[in-house]
């Protein structure tokens, strides 16, 4: 027999999530706009109209928020990378992905050099190593195909150098702006020149269905 939930009972769970949410969104905001040290109890608890135990009672406390609102702001990452794979393929999905965290780092530069931070620290973001795996098992395909010029482990820390390399850049509060987007623009195409130029055609690839695309949430606007 199914146990009876009352309206009370989920009116109750509705508004956990909705404080959840607030949490982390309040967090997100201080995070990337004050820096850890505007983020704090006092602060996010104003914002978020709430009482300091509430952080407790659903992160365990304030470095646990902190850790949750970071690694909510990768997952637009994560599913750009599987966007565009299940749209045009891996190569796809990766301008997509690399595009992403690129335009993250230029709208939130202070938040992407957080983020930077606890990747150097070696605790990055829950679904980085997810990401990096659904890549690596992608890039093997194209490798056995013959469209890959380097193993896929070998591919996939090349990318991701590449990747925290121009987001560092972008993020920094020197970067002249105004040049950068052609200087990403090469950064970008000399990776995948150095990567796919030398094999087989991925658009053959894809065409033959050695491709498999991975289903996805989101859209972003893709590295040309």
């Amino acid at each position: 027999m199914k146990p009876v939930i009352s309206r009370s009972m989920k009116g109750r769970s509705g508004e956990a999530t909705q404080v959840k949410k607030r949490l982390l969104e309040v967090a997100r905001h201080l995070l990337s706009t004050t820096g850890r040290e505007g983020a704090n109890s006092r602060a996010i608890c104003a914002m978020a109209g709430v009482g300091a135990p509430t952080i407790y009672h659903y992160f365990g406390d304030l470095a646990g928020l902190h850790r949750a609102a970071i690694d909510e702001t990768y997952e637009q990452v994560a599913e750009a990378y599987l966007q565009g794979t299940k749209e045009g393929g891996p190569q796809q999905g990766l301008r997509n992905g690399w595009g992403a965290f690129d335009h993250f780092a230029r709208q939130e530069p202070l938040m992407c050099r957080i983020v930077i931070q606890q990747i150097l620290a070696g605790a990055p973001p829950v679904s980085v190593a997810e990401t990096l795996r659904t890549v690596e098992k992608d890039l093997s395909l194209l490798y056995d195909a013959g469209a890959l010029n380097y193993p896929a482990h070998e591919a996939v820390q090349l990318l991701w150098i590449g990747t925290l390399g121009t987001a560092c850049f972008t993020s920094s509060e020197k970067t002249d702006q105004e040049d950068y987007p052609a200087l990403q623009k090469k950064m970008v195409d000399i990776v995948f020149d150095a990567l796919f130029s030398n094999r087989n055609s991925a658009d053959d690839l894809q065409t033959q269905g050695a491709i498999i695309r991975p289903p996805s949430r989101a859209t972003t606007e893709p590295v040309r």
